[in-house]
């Protein structure tokens, strides 16, 4: 089955033009953010991961439905649901933050499980795929419209994820001489006038990152690949002590204090550069939410068609 584009792009900024009354243009206003969900208390909650994730759940059931109802079951029947919606915004800047967390992940992160995939080659499904693409997304919108809401949400995200990144990169940098001296106190020298990258490319130390483990295999029908179940991550040994250095230098030297001190600031200084945006979308992505919700609440489940 060919895979399906999570996020649209290329579909232009969101222009957002507020003008006075009468000939002559007034003042251009400045777009407010819109009011933060109830129990909400970080500027990044100003994103709705969960209506855009309630959005993608619907998305993709009703299109496993409408491939399964013109006689390809399979992919409803192998799915494990949606990816998490942009994980990133929700987790820490820069990991690992405890001693136990770097002796058990090191830098890495557990896999989520995969689905499998039936290898589906002929014309006419790609034709119906195209056609259940629309008519998934008709059961909670107009079909262009949720692609459209839905395409521009997630590219907002997209951009706070990496505008944060970009910041915190600063942070790290402006950090990365008194980080280069801890290191050398925990036994991890670098070459003389070097200093420790604010990316964290741990081949500076000449530490191989772990593997997450091996799937054993199993039994499928002919024409699937094989999908996998939630997967550690297994650092290997090196990276687990380099982890736990870079913990205890993170915590010495202030960086991860320096990060959460800014943490808020530079959220808020983020969203504000896309208050319109979030002004424009935020109302738009929860309706289409709620109408998903709806759709997803009163959803019927035919007989699958035999392929």
């Amino acid at each position: 089955m060919r895979k399906r584009g999570r996020y649209l792009a290329g579909l232009g900024l969101l222009a957002v033009l507020l003008t006075g009354c009468g000939t002559t243009p007034g003042p251009a206003a400045v777009a407010e953010l819109p009011p933060l969900p109830a129990g909400a208390d970080q500027p990044f909650d100003h994103f709705r991961r969960d209506a855009l994730t309630t959005i993608e759940k619907a998305d993709l059931t009703f299109f496993h439905d409408c491939l399964a109802d013109a006689g390809y079951p399979q992919e409803r029947e192998f799915s494990v649901g949606p990816p998490p919606v942009l994980p990133a915004l929700a987790a820490a800047p820069l990991t690992p933050r405890t001693e136990a967390d770097a002796r058990k992940y090191g830098f890495g992160e557990p896999l989520p499980p995969q689905p499998a995939q039936v290898i589906r080659k002929d014309a006419a499904f790609h034709t119906t795929a195209q056609n259940c693409e629309r008519s998934a997304r008709a059961k909670f919108g107009a079909p262009d419209e949720v692609g459209r809401v839905r395409g521009l949400y997630a590219d907002l995200g997209n951009k706070l994820v990496r505008e944060r990144g970009a910041r915190t990169t600063e942070i790290v940098a402006g950090k990365s001489a008194a980080l280069t001296g801890c290191f050398a106190a925990e036994g991890y020298r670098l070459k003389l006038g070097e200093q420790f990258s604010p990316r964290g490319d741990l081949r500076q130390f000449g530490i191989q990152k772990g593997t997450h483990e091996k799937v054993r295999a199993v039994r499928v029908p002919s024409g699937v690949a094989p999908g996998a179940p939630a997967r550690k991550y297994l650092p290997t040994v090196a990276e687990v002590k380099f982890a736990v250095a870079f913990v205890r230098c993170g915590t010495r030297t202030g960086l991860f204090a320096e990060l959460d001190r800014q943490q808020p600031r530079i959220q808020q200084e983020i969203v504000e550069r896309y208050a319109a945006e979030f002004a424009a979308l935020n109302p738009a992505v929860e309706q289409v939410a709620r109408d998903a919700a709806t759709a997803l609440k009163n959803r019927v489940v035919k007989p699958a068609s035999a392929g």
